[in-house]
């Protein structure tokens, strides 16, 4: 890091030395402009000099093997690296190093994932059971935490003195608590917490953030806000079995796991280490997502990946152009293949699409043996997707109803039809369908007759083009862009080492304390001590009338 930082300013200083260098040719002036040069050199050098000083190191620790978690960490620590910060980045994907941004990369590690996955066929169905997301989602997790646990590169970071310097960590909390260790290890520098997977559930245990099951669905649920009294009973118990999963099998592992990793530390409880979060970053926004209270130190910044940078080849840019009544954008995003459908929808989908000549299909599919396209059809194994999406000329968007895919379809105004596979894509295609800029398909209902009846329906009613353009408006109106505002907020951590003063204090109180029942205790314990000293002396009076006898005269 340090060689890093030297390299970045080493062409200044170089700059400076050959201005000193220059040979004049103008007689008594010389010596002068010489002395200017001198003092303009010198100034080059300390705004070097102090460029170094002020540089901040900054650790990013990557957790989840998901290559669009990876598309919009990027766009944070690019920006990052754009303004001056000095950047180790833990990564899953394959990155060059450059001076002052130096990538960790796992290498194959999907392809581990993969392999501890094979013994399993996975059967997409569970998913849509609200019991079975949750178990499934952690048990990815769990599986993913446990190869990470022995990549090289958590040994090689852990191998750096624990003298070096970071001035900030970024931890995406998606996943990987264990690795919050390197807090400690590296003596506390503040905390971040990032996730692109919205408002994860267990954003509550970073930040003060009120639960109020009777109007916050769950996301692996399909219910709205106003639920009926079943629903809200249900919701309750999809929550209540979240965090005690979470709280009593997933976290204990991951303390287990960090105590291996950073064998002998006398390390900070991991439940106690996320807590330290100074900020978190949500990929979330009011206008797409359920109303939520969350305290200052919860930033949405949902849709900062969406404006990025992206080159749309030549040819993509001519088929969108033929394309008589626009085109159709068939993607199911980087963790889902079409393939997955089986070959026999597949072959139905080309036949469909060969069907409608009028439209374009621009069809994301890595494996296209024994299938002729036909002219309307361009299948790709990868697709510059927000250019795309960004494209006048794109009239459909059919996804998987990953987070990303759809808002970077609703900030264009482009309906969607949603066939979602597993976690979050239940949730985000149904508020799509209540939103009324979509249609849901079942991913075992998934054919040729049920896509064409979607499309149909969508590309011929304007309504879902209306409402999907409403929305984009309502999405992108804001005082600053959603990257804008998180790197804002970054540097202030940063300067301010820490934002102790957005930290809530029921962080540090317990659950009794917080939710005020030890007042409830001691108010029941006073009533009930004036119940039973007033039992205890109406009871003699009342035997006394009881046992009195006449008087005689």
């Amino acid at each position: 890091m340090e060689v890093s930082i030297f390299h970045r300013t080493v062409s200044s200083t170089e700059h400076c030395r050959k201005l000193l260098d220059v040979k004049w040719k103008f007689g008594t002036h010389c010596e002068m402009v010489r002395s200017w040069i001198s003092l303009l050199a010198c100034a080059c050098l300390a705004v070097s000099v102090w460029s170094v000083v002020r540089a901040e190191n900054i650790l990013f620790l990557q957790t989840i093997p998901s290559k669009s978690h990876h598309i919009w960490n990027k766009q944070i620590f690019e920006r990052l690296y754009e303004n001056g910060h000095n950047l180790t980045i833990v990564s899953f994907e394959k990155e060059t190093s450059v001076p002052g941004k130096t990538f960790l990369v796992m290498e194959d590690f999907n392809a581990k994932m993969t392999a501890a996955f094979a013994e399993h066929a996975t059967d997409f169905s569970s998913y849509q059971n609200a019991f079975g997301n949750i178990y499934n989602v952690y048990q990815f997790y769990e599986t993913a935490s446990r190869i990470l646990e022995h990549e090289d590169v958590i040994r090689q970071l852990r191998a750096y003195p624990k003298t070096f310097r970071f001035d900030l960590v970024i931890h995406d909390f998606t996943m990987g608590q264990f690795l919050l260790g390197f807090l400690e290890h590296f003596n506390n520098p503040p905390l971040v917490s990032v996730s692109a997977y919205n408002v994860p559930s267990y954003t509550q245990y970073l930040a003060d953030i009120p639960l109020y099951t009777t109007y916050l669905p769950h996301p692996a649920s399909s219910f709205q806000p106003r639920m009926n009294f079943v629903e809200r009973v249900k919701n309750t118990i999809y929550w209540w079995f979240d965090m005690l999963y979470r709280q009593q099998v997933f976290m204990p592992n991951e303390q287990q796991r960090m105590k291996r990793v950073f064998e002998g530390a006398n390390l900070t409880h991991v439940k106690l280490l996320e807590k330290r979060s100074s900020l978190v970053l949500v990929n979330s926004d009011p206008a797409l997502d359920f109303y939520q209270l969350l305290p200052p130190n919860v930033v949405q910044v949902g849709g900062l990946h969406i404006k990025r940078a992206e080159e749309m080849p030549a040819m993509m840019k001519q088929f969108i152009a033929r394309a008589s009544k626009g085109v159709v954008l068939f993607s199911f995003g980087t963790n889902v293949q079409s393939e997955m459908l089986g070959p026999e929808v597949n072959r139905q989908l080309l036949e469909l699409f060969r069907g409608m000549p009028e439209y374009g299909f621009i069809w994301k599919h890595a494996n296209a043996d024994g299938m002729v396209m036909p002219p309307n059809v361009l299948m790709t194994s990868w697709v510059p997707q927000s250019a795309v999406l960004a494209n006048g000329r794109t009239k459909l968007l059919v996804s998987h109803g990953g987070l990303l895919s759809l808002q970077e379809a609703i900030w264009n105004g482009v309906p969607i039809i949603g066939v979602p596979f597993f976690a979050d894509q239940f949730s985000n295609v149904h508020r799509i369908e209540q939103a009324g800029l979509g249609i849901g398909i079942a991913s075992d209902k998934m054919n040729a007759v049920t896509l064409q009846e979607a499309m149909d329906k969508i590309l011929n009613d304007g309504s879902y083009r209306a409402r999907a353009k409403e929305l984009s408006y309502q999405f992108r109106t804001q005082p600053e862009a959603p990257l804008d505002r998180a790197i804002f907020w970054i540097e202030k951590v940063i300067a301010n080492k820490g934002l102790p003063y957005l930290r809530s204090p029921a962080r540090d109180m317990a659950p009794y304390q917080v939710y005020g029942l030890d007042m409830v205790a001691v108010v029941l314990l006073i009533v009930l001590g004036y119940y039973l000293i007033f039992k205890r002396h109406s009871k003699p009076a009342s035997n006394q009338a009881e046992g009195a006898k006449p008087k005689r005269d």
